[in-house]
């Protein structure tokens, strides 16, 4: 995982409950198994070196070796800032804090490649917590824990608006919003924040939400609170968060306190109709009521009401200093669902290291798990169907950190 807070990459995994069903495959992650299936595809891998930052191209998850020694692009300059980069298909964007930069690449024939560069200057802090496409082009970012975004045509590569977003009348006076959900809701843009006491310099452990016009990003309504968890949404780009099914936006949100989340507090979902502009009152799935206590961060959506997590076991005993959130051996892999608001599953791995990197293709899940146990990293397949595990790819060459897989379809 990370070597610094600078390189993060996020927090995973979830403490097991006995009453939660194993694996039927039982892995033993020393030992490889023959794959049943070649999983061939349009993947991209990124690695963090001791040399650099390397991109390269994986037709195969499930078998071979992956190195990035001898082959695939320098991406060090590219992606300065790990969470500043944005994926969408063969496409990458990235915000370079340092140089004020706005990035657009495109990963073709194994290569990734530079299309436009544009200067970048309309935030305060260029330290993004979130991003959130309104359309096929245009991308909406902002800063951490702020009440700043900036819109960019990806196609264009403009900055088409900038601003803002408060109000004289539901923003109490010496508060300041700092805004973690954007969800595009038609001509609305619903926003999921949390109060900041400008003076005690204390934010408050409530999820908020309100709407503004799209897209004048105007005309501001708070419309309503809830204080169950904070806050929804993640305090830092590129950690799964929502997912839309049978007419609904779920919205994970993150409390973990290394990440700057609420203290105490449940790790959950919660949800908005489509339409609305405001929480579901009747819903909402606390997932660390199931595991001890533990929080979650998010990997990535299943399907059908499925998602898969990680969660961070005991940290009370596991965490000694701050770069045990990224190294030490405390995660757990979970599989919940957010119709049956249960935790339906802990994926039958030993205590790892904290990772984000999966992709999903056809309902199986496809996961970089970092066992510093193991001999190498190995990507692993889950079949939801089977409720089977299968080793895949042996990762080699990186540093401790987790590579990165991505699905360019």
């Amino acid at each position: 995982m990370l070597k610094s807070i600078t390189k993060s990459v996020g927090l995973v995994a979830l403490a097991g409950m006995t009453l939660m069903s194993c694996s039927k495959s039982n892995p033993d992650p020393a030992e490889p198994t023959d794959p049943t299936e070649e999983v061939g595809g349009n993947f991209a891998i990124k690695f963090s070196t001791d040399n650099g930052s390397f991109m390269l191209p994986v037709k195969d998850l499930m078998s071979g070796t992956i190195s990035p020694v001898g082959a695939g692009t320098d991406v060090t300059s590219m992606f300065p800032w790990e969470e500043n980069v944005i994926q969408k298909g063969k496409y990458f964007y990235s915000i370079d804090p340092n140089a004020s930069k706005f990035g657009k690449y495109a990963f073709e024939n194994g290569v990734l490649k530079t299309i436009q560069v544009i200067p970048f200057t309309k935030l305060t802090t260029l330290y993004i917590g979130w991003h959130s496409w309104l359309d096929d082009d245009r991308l909406a970012v902002g800063p951490r824990n702020s009440n700043e975004y900036a819109i960019i045509n990806t196609k264009t590569m403009t900055v088409e608006a900038n601003g803002s977003i408060t109000s004289e009348n539901d923003i109490p006076k010496d508060h300041s919003m700092r805004i973690y959900a954007f969800l595009p809701q038609g001509n609305k843009v619903v926003l999921g924040y949390c109060l900041y006491n400008n003076v005690t310099k204390v934010s408050y452990d409530v999820t908020y939400t309100g709407a503004v016009d799209y897209p004048s990003f105007k005309n501001f309504k708070k419309t309503g609170e809830d204080n169950r968890s904070a806050p929804v949404g993640p305090v830092r780009n590129g950690y799964f968060h929502k997912f839309k099914e049978n007419g609904y936006t779920y919205l994970q949100t993150y409390t973990m306190p290394a990440l700057g989340g609420g203290k105490n507090m449940p790790t959950g979902f919660y949800r908005i109709k489509d339409g609305d502009d405001k929480l579901d009152p009747n819903y909402f799935f606390n997932i660390s009521q199931y595991q001890a206590g533990d929080n979650q961060l998010g990997v990535a959506y299943l399907g059908n009401g499925k998602a898969l997590l990680i969660s961070a076991h005991d940290t009370k005993n596991n965490v000694k200093e701050w770069n045990d959130w990224w190294y030490a051996a405390m995660w757990e892999y979970l599989i919940v669902d957010v119709n049956s608001q249960k935790v339906i599953k802990k994926l039958d791995f030993p205590l790892v290291s904290n990772s984000r990197s999966a992709v999903v293709v056809n309902g199986k899940a496809y996961i970089a798990v970092n066992d510093p146990k193991a001999d190498a990293i190995y990507i692993w397949e889950y079949n939801p169907t089977t409720d089977k595990l299968t080793k895949g790819a042996k990762v080699l060459g990186g540093d401790a950190d987790t590579p990165m897989i991505y699905n360019l379809d």
